[in-house]
């Protein structure tokens, strides 16, 4: 018997608009009101998921923080907790310290944080934010060691460099529990600034050597810092009961990508500068001609019509169940996951692989509620 899986799961907390199609012309109906926010929560807790990230991104219909601690006000202490995104060119860390320890230390043991530098100059402008490529992860790093500065060290505190400066800064209560911090990036310099300062070091979906080669590039760097990683995985998911029910799934969601909307996409990737974007269009780019298939249980369709991952897992449950059994024994043991709408496929996803990865049963035990899309306030 497999034992069961020791990962953590996390769900994605969609604050723009939702649906079953991507890629419209059309927004999406369903709007991420706050009742809908929290009952995405509240169903994810139920599908067996741990926390959800929220995104940091100027075309979101809310801003992720002020979205955060308002759904983390409104759900229960015992639902999952939030993974609140943020460029550091955002806030000053000073200021940002503060208020996640505020959130944690009103919502206990909710709360982590994902340190995004952002790959496209275009929209780190609309944010104010013009610093290039070299100059925006020397801010992350010092944002990120300002935190943990914070933290963990003694009020007051003082600091000063070219980019921050702050004096006698006091930070009490300190966070009530310790605030992980999540952070992803492909260039050498974002590995280098991971093995240093991060709890859990996160990589989109990509095949699985391109995987391997970035595993074995931290796994050296933690053998010169003498810390020790997690390791997270990032990707969308499409299952279905059947292997052909997952793509007929997968077919449908892009099957109103409207061309002019291709077309902008296609171009906004002029603008990227993040390795890590890149690397995904290269891997698009190299199937948009035949099929979207990058490897086994891995698709790439979601690419179509959405920046940042653009891969998802698909198949059935035994199939998506043994593609993640395959992440672990490469050294995954986190996991962010996402599917539209986001709510039924977060309560799919915890009726149909939740319970092969937990050792909760199998496929005789599962009962499928989402064989259609709710209507929702």
């Amino acid at each position: 018997m497999t034992q069961p899986s020791q990962s953590e799961f996390l769900w994605f907390l969609q604050l723009s608009r939702d649906g079953e199609f991507i890629g419209t012309r059309e927004k999406p109906p369903r709007r991420p009101t706050l009742p809908y926010i929290s009952s995405l929560i509240t169903t994810a807790g139920e599908a067996g998921f741990t926390a959800l990230l929220t995104a940091t991104n100027y075309h979101s219909e809310h801003e992720n923080y002020t979205a955060a601690v308002a759904a983390l006000a409104r759900t229960a202490q015992t639902d999952p907790g939030l993974l609140i995104a943020v460029r550091p060119g955002m806030f000053h860390p000073a200021m940002y310290a503060k208020m996640l320890a505020t959130a944690q230390n009103l919502f206990p043991g909710r709360v982590r944080v994902n340190i995004v530098t952002g790959s496209s100059p275009a929209e780190n402008a609309m944010y104010g934010d013009f610093e290039p490529h070299a100059q925006r992860y020397e801010r992350t790093r010092e944002f990120m060691t300002i935190l943990r500065q914070l933290w963990t060290q003694p009020p007051p505190v003082s600091y000063r460099s070219d980019l921050f400066a702050f004096e006698n800064a006091v930070l009490d209560p300190p966070p009530v529990q310790p605030i992980p911090i999540y952070f992803g990036g492909a260039s050498p310099v974002a590995q280098r600034i991971a093995a240093d300062l991060a709890d859990v070091y996160l990589m989109w979906g990509e095949r699985e050597d391109m995987l391997a080669e970035r595993m074995g590039q931290m796994r050296a760097l933690e053998a010169e810092t003498g810390r020790a990683l997690r390791y997270g995985l990032r990707t969308h998911v499409i299952v279905r009961e059947t292997e052909e029910e997952a793509w007929q799934a997968a077919e449908r969601l892009i099957s109103r990508v409207d061309p002019e909307v291709r077309r902008a996409f296609v171009e906004s990737y002029k603008h990227v500068d993040g390795v890590g974007q890149l690397r995904q269009i290269e891997m698009l780019r190299g199937l948009e001609e035949g099929n979207l298939l990058v490897e086994p249980n891995l698709w790439a369709g979601v690419g179509m019509a959405r920046s940042g991952v653009g891969v998802a897992l698909i198949g059935s449950p035994e199939g998506v169940a043994a593609k993640i059994r395959r992440y672990e024994a490469m050294g995954f043991s986190s996991f962010i996951f996402s599917g539209y709408p986001h709510l039924e496929e977060a309560r799919r996803f915890g009726e149909l692989v939740m319970p092969l990865l937990k050792g909760q049963g199998g496929e005789g035990s599962r009962q499928i509620h989402t064989d259609t899309v709710a209507p929702v306030a």
